[in-house]
């Protein structure tokens, strides 16, 4: 038997897996198949046959869509789910909608539902079938994918690094605030577009993350050359650091890296781009290599920078057959500026000499400050040794030009030493080693001149460098010594004092006197314990002369330019006269008048100091440092002694004469005791005794004296000179 079509379409509705309900003309329910009632939770047999359709879905009485269509208000429709709801456009009459049902189950659901018009042959509406999907998951899932994408654009809208994402179509995605305020390019002009470039370049050019997107290795190294590299973290990811002088907010150093996006798929479907302000590390980094090559005192290169600029200089000169000159340049009586007027002062002056130098030489040529006052100078292809000449000359007269520093003219001079290359050494270390030798045999020899490396320099240079750690040893080990020189009253012949001159002992090379090994003392501040050791030593010697003879003779001490400018006299003083009650002689403390002359005034505060001490003051090498009369006059001395410069002149001219006659009445007129050092012969004797000389020592009255010695001559000479004797004869027939 053939079912009735009404039995066929109950069995469609009833078995049909989509939630399915019907209503007739009047807006009873005819059909609510099993899956409405899952998806309602509403059982059949509570709505069919009645009008409560609306119960399934309402807590009050509305109606639902479906009666909606059986009424033909379809104006009521758009009033009741405004905005959830459209004309289906798979079916005429037909409408679409979605809603949220909160009290079905599971928290409620989200439902599409479908409602239809029936009609009859005639076409007129006879009920309406209204279909129901749960879209919950999906409503859920695109809620997800919202709040996903929400989330997504936070994140990188919210974080610190600035970035900016492309599509697969190269168009920007994302721009984040940091971003923006990278470069002021507000993103609202730059999300949608291609125009990515223009944050960083004048013309239009992919950035990093478009050759990403492409696979464009290639194109990468050839635009990045060595500033780019592959990512050692990120598949396909690239880095990048490049200079950008056109931002909007300034010129910058960027660090980049940019990375490809992949769909689920393994396509890639984009890229994004983090960037990273490294301006200030690039500065920091440019800071740390210019200290690095560059001294902070004068900003010339440091020896670090010249040592590179001279192997480079060596291959170039090697490859086109050149010649190059180091020059290796040393302050002449810095040390005395250094002490005398002060550190400040003194680098003021290593400030003006560098750029003496760098004014004097060629661009092409490298001036460096290797140490102290030290500089070198790498003539980079000199036309030929003729043209090396007339640099050092030309750098001598610069040197040898007045400098004012701090409202006094100092004249320093330099001394110059030359190695060639390839004549005088292959590598940067020979040449400098070889410049240097000659720098010291041209002090040496030629103060204020220059000399060409020649093989017997280095065998100086290397005593020199023995002598230098050696003397750090010499005072512990009791290998210094104290010698005496007599020193003598010209009209009575008597012993007056004695000057303190100190002798190495050295182990090997036998007796040194002081012009070997006090230069080296000065240069590595060994001269101030030696200074100390010698006062300490001398006082405690001297005073057995006294015990022992019971003369009261006048000790002299030579002070150092360090122990001068560093006030370290008063400390010395202080600590003797703890050791010994008071000061335990007559001591006389000896000073250059180079060393005066350097700062008139702190010198002048400080002799008037030590005269408080109860010291006698000596100017020594009178004549050697052109003293103002003016401040002559004012200086505290007791003493000057005349250099032995003048005094071997005397007898063999006329001008020697003068001048020390000159001396001599200058002294008395300012109620100076005069010494003459260095008499030698009958005839200087002479002159200085017609001309009133008051005191005199020199080989001719008596050499320097061991201490064992020289009290042996003071025994002998207080015998032979009573207190009330008669006047001696001239100390050349006194000698002990």
């Amino acid at each position: 038997m053939q079912p009735d079509n009404r039995d066929l379409l109950a069995q469609i509705v009833r078995n049909n897996p989509i939630a399915t309900f019907v209503l007739d003309a009047d807006h009873r329910v005819t059909h609510w198949n099993r899956a409405c009632e899952a998806a309602t939770g509403t059982p059949a047999g509570q709505v069919l046959g009645t009008t409560r359709a609306w119960a399934a879905f309402y807590a009050k009485k509305r109606p639902v869509m479906a009666d909606l269509i059986v009424d033909g208000r379809l104006g009521a429709v758009t009033d009741l789910y405004s905005g959830r709801c459209w004309p289906s456009q798979l079916l005429d009459g037909a409408w679409e909608a979605e809603d949220f049902f909160p009290h079905f189950p599971d928290g409620g659901k989200w439902l599409a539902f479908t409602a239809t018009p029936l009609t009859d042959a005639d076409g007129r509406i006879v009920g309406a079938i209204e279909t129901l999907r749960d879209v919950t998951a999906e409503r859920n899932a695109q809620a997800a994918w919202r709040e996903a994408r929400h989330l997504l654009h936070t994140i990188i809208d919210g974080s610190p690094v600035p970035m900016f994402v492309l599509d697969a179509d190269h168009r920007i995605t994302h721009w984040n605030r940091a971003c923006e305020s990278l470069n002021l390019m507000p993103a609202p002009s730059m999300v949608g577009s291609r125009d990515q470039w223009r944050a960083f370049y004048d013309t239009e050019r992919p950035v990093l993350a478009d050759l990403v997107l492409d696979d464009a290795f290639d194109e990468i190294r050839s635009r990045y050359g060595s500033s780019c590299r592959p990512s050692a973290l990120i598949e396909n990811a690239w880095e990048a650091t490049a200079f950008f002088p056109n931002f909007r907010s300034g010129a910058k150093w960027l660090y980049f890296t940019a990375a490809p996006l992949r769909g689920l798929d393994g396509r890639i479907v984009g890229a994004v781009e983090t960037l990273q302000d490294i301006t200030a590390q690039k500065a920091y980094e440019a800071q740390l290599e210019h200290r690095a090559n560059y001294d902070p005192l004068t900003g010339l290169a440091n020896r670090h920078l010249l040592d590179t600029r001279l192997k480079q200089a060596i291959v170039r000169a090697q490859r086109d057959g050149r010649l190059l000159a180091l020059l290796f340049l040393d302050l002449d009586n810095f040390k005395e500026i250094n002490d005398t007027l002060g550190h400040d002062a003194g680098d003021e002056v290593i400030r003006s000499v560098g750029r003496r130098i760098a004014e004097t030489v060629r661009d092409v040529d490298t001036v460096a400050r290797i140490a102290g006052d030290e500089y070198v100078v790498l003539l980079d292809g000199p036309a030929s040794v003729e043209h090396v000449n007339t640099i050092v000359h030309r750098l001598l007269d610069r040197m040898n030009a007045a400098l004012s520093v701090r409202g006094s003219e100092l004249y320093l001079g330099c001394s110059i030493g030359i190695a060639l290359f390839p004549r005088d050494g292959g590598s940067a270390e020979v040449l400098l080693q070889n410049a240097d030798a000659a720098m010291y045999r041209a002090k040496q020899i030629d103060k204020g001149g220059f000399r060409y490396y020649t093989e017997d320099m280095n065998r100086s240079a290397r005593q020199w460098m023995e002598l230098k750690q050696q003397l750090h040893h010499a005072l512990s080990a009791g290998q210094l010594e104290l010698y005496y020189q007599p020193q003598f009253n010209l009209r009575s012949g008597r012993m007056t004092g004695a000057e303190a001159l100190i002798r190495w002992n050295h182990p090997e090379r036998g007796l040194l006197l002081p012009d070997v090994f006090i230069p080296i003392a000065e240069e590595t501040g060994l001269i101030v314990p030696i200074g100390t050791w010698v006062v300490r030593t001398a006082v405690a010697e001297a005073r057995q002369w006294r015990s022992r003879t019971g003369l009261e003779l006048r000790l002299a001490v030579n002070i150092s330019s360090r122990q001068f400018r560093y006030r370290e006299l008063l400390e010395l003083l202080e600590r003797v006269v703890d050791d010994n009650g008071a000061l335990p002689l007559a001591l006389e403390l000896e000073i250059t008048e180079s060393l005066v002359m350097a700062d008139p005034t702190g010198a002048g505060e400080l002799l008037n100091e030590l005269k408080t001490r109860g010291v006698s003051l000596a100017m020594d090498d009178f004549g050697t440092g052109y003293s103002s009369l003016a401040y002559l006059r004012t200086f505290p001395f007791d003493m000057i002694k005349i250099d032995q410069s003048f005094i071997a002149d005397l007898g063999k001219s006329d001008e020697a004469g003068a001048i020390v006659r000159a001396m001599l009445q200058l002294g008395r007129a300012i109620g100076l005791r005069i010494m003459a050092e260095g008499v030698e012969t009958a005839a200087q004797l002479a002159f200085l005794e017609a001309e009133g000389c008051d005191e005199v020592q020199g080989f001719l009255c008596c050499p320097p004296l061991p201490a064992a010695e020289f009290l042996e001559a003071v025994q002998a000479h207080a015998l032979a000179h009573p207190a009330d004797g008669e006047v001696s004869t001239p100390c050349g027939q006194a000698q002990p």
